[in-house]
């Protein structure tokens, strides 16, 4: 559940021709889909062009009957067999043909303090090109941050949102959606228990509470996802999958294949963590700890200590303001390390970010 590879949406599409027939797909995908989904956690649709199947892996079950009325959330993923057995069942019925069109990649983190106090302090750095903080991240105060890239350099505010990253507190999303106070048969690690609050998880029963049984002990879990849309998006995952650049389409028989080998959690992981790498933990900000401030530099780092809601475009400003401008790129991992270097530095580890 903790720091694993998990795919939490995923769309096949198959473009339509005078020979498919796509109320006899929809029955059978509907047969097979039902048997492991509730009704919400799937959708099928089709239209004259496209159809199209969307389902959440993270809440597959392995009989939609027995655990009629029991709470379940989107925190563990599908193992390698039983994915690959529900995979080969829609193939199918979808042939060669179908092809991924959006998929969201995600890890959970056990935070070691509040959720929001990693968002805030995340917000305030600045991201390789061409990702850019949307200017609007979340619906409620710290506890979400959307990073999506910029369509072009001389538009900042023209966003690619069919590849974004979110980080967000999981445990908010999840009670948003669900008054569900806990969740059941959650077996954890002995590594995942021994991080979990004793008040938030019941060996016994495998019940692990989101807010506590008091209700005053939430889980500080975080979630760090990463949307592609449409193979303009997605073709770099292919290209990592196949270690070739041969083909851009992700399809449904490459997934089959790479988890018959038993590579594709794997090798989706690599793909997830060398993205972070590259355009949000490229700073490994430890080394700068034995590095003196000067009085400008620390100057700064007092104001970001006394105003805690400062972003990066206020954090860039405070340059401006005392004519340290050209400075700026010099000394940004120096004051970052000062300021946010605790919560960096720890997503930076639970992430795996230095594995290679």
């Amino acid at each position: 559940m903790l720091g694993n590879i998990l795919i939490d949406k995923i769309r096949f599409s198959v473009k339509r021709n005078d020979s498919f027939n796509p109320y006899d797909t929809l029955d059978r995908l509907n047969t097979i889909m039902s048997e492991h989904f509730r009704d919400k956690n799937y959708a099928i649709l089709f239209d004259k062009s496209y159809f199209r199947l969307t389902f959440t892996p993270t809440l597959y079950l392995d009989s939609v009957e027995a655990m009629e009325g029991k709470p379940i959330l989107n925190l563990d993923m599908i193992n390698e067999k039983k994915f690959l057995a529900l995979l080969k069942q829609i193939y199918d019925v979808l042939k060669d043909n179908a092809v991924v069109t959006w998929i969201d990649l995600t890890k959970n983190i056990l935070s070691d303090f509040q959720t929001q106090l990693y968002v805030k302090a995340m917000s305030r750095r600045q991201f390789r090109y061409p990702y850019r903080i949307n200017d609007t991240t979340s619906q409620c105060v710290n506890t979400s941050l959307t990073l999506s890239p910029v369509k072009r350099k001389d538009e900042i505010n023209s966003r690619n949102t069919n590849r974004q990253m979110t980080l967000y507190d999981d445990v908010a999303e999840a009670t948003s959606k669900t008054r569900t106070p806990f969740v059941d048969n959650v077996f954890l690690s002995e590594d995942e228990i021994a991080q979990i609050p004793e008040v938030n998880y019941d060996r016994k029963t495998g019940r692990l509470w989101l807010n506590g049984i008091d209700s005053c002990s939430p889980l500080h879990l975080l979630r760090f996802e990463q949307r592609y849309k449409y193979t303009i998006n997605i073709k770099r995952i292919t290209h990592h999958l196949i270690d070739s650049k041969d083909t851009d389409e992700l399809t449904l028989p490459i997934l089959i294949e790479l988890l018959e080998k038993g590579e594709l959690y794997s090798k989706l992981e690599e793909f997830y963590t060398n993205e972070l790498r590259k355009y949000v933990f490229f700073d490994d900000i430890e080394k700068e700890q034995d590095i003196k401030l000067n009085k400008n530099e620390q100057m700064i780092v007092d104001k970001m200590l006394e105003y805690d809601d400062i972003d990066i475009n206020t954090f860039e400003m405070l340059f401006f303001e005392i004519g340290y401008k050209n400075q700026f790129k010099y000394s940004t991992k120096k004051i970052l390390y000062h300021t946010i270097g605790q919560y960096y530095q720890e997503l930076y580890e639970k992430l795996n970010i230095n594995s290679r």
